[in-house]
């Protein structure tokens, strides 16, 4: 496993996307919520469908790399579709080829007033994930569970800012070692992650995705190789980019 960034580097590339990005112009000002693109902030849709690209990058901690702090990247799909006035379906795609995850659920967002959004929802997510490499076979897969409840502000500029808490539950944990089944003893009450999401126009009709996860758990899909046997959470925090399109 190769780390991905640096932190010096992942804060200086943020830096100047922002910079780049924020909008000069006054007319920016006053563009009405409706005509904004959005996937994290908690507003009823306009548009029948908003989809985004990106990267997340997890930093595993001393507990489960026991030397150094490795940045895990994945692939990140993120679509939501309009199924109703406030109500949405919403689906996403975690990828690193070996693992990968899978989540769609629902989505309810309402409007308080002029600045400030709120929104609940609930999201069912499979993985699974394969290692193959100098005569060692394992594999793993399981269930999860995501309830979530979102609050947003919208700042001038069409800057959006979203705070969002999940619970993290776990069904259906299977990891094997060969042909063995590993003895898994993992809580379905796994956890929590808070998450902080900035949206802004990047270029043409684009916005940018900036936010940071902060997931509190005993067990991370992403770390099933380790087979790790404690039982208490641990700290993961992850960087999210995403392109809106």
């Amino acid at each position: 496993m190769m780390t991905f960034l640096p932190g010096k580097t992942i804060l200086a590339i943020v830096f100047i996307v922002c910079s780049f990005t924020y909008p000069k112009s006054t007319s920016a000002q006053n563009l009405p919520i409706e005509q904004q693109k959005f996937i994290y902030f908690p507003h009823p849709m306009n548009s029948k469908w908003t989809t985004s690209i990106g990267v997340t990058a997890t930093t595993l901690p001393y507990d489960i790399t026991e030397e150094l702090h490795y940045r895990v990247p994945a692939g990140d799909f993120h679509v939501i579709r309009k199924v109703g006035k406030k109500v949405n379906l919403d689906g996403r795609l975690s990828v690193q080829i070996l693992q990968n995850l899978a989540t769609v659920g629902v989505r309810w967002t309402t409007e308080l007033n002029n600045r400030i959004s709120i929104g609940a929802g609930d999201e069912i997510g499979y993985w699974f994930g394969f290692v193959n490499f100098a005569g060692f076979k394992s594999r793993g897969s399981g269930w999860q569970n995501y309830p979530n409840v979102a609050i947003g502000y919208r700042f001038n500029k069409q800057v959006l800012l979203s705070l969002r808490a999940d619970a993290i539950m776990n069904f259906n944990v299977r990891t094997f070692a060969g042909k063995e089944r590993v003895t898994t003893d993992y809580r379905v009450f796994s956890g929590s992650s808070y998450t902080i999401a900035l949206e802004q126009p990047f270029y043409g009709k684009r916005n940018l995705t900036l936010g940071f996860r902060a997931l509190y758990t005993d067990f991370f899909w992403q770390t099933w190789p380790a087979f790790e046997s404690f039982d208490r959470n641990i700290f993961f925090p992850q960087l999210i980019i995403g392109l809106i399109l």
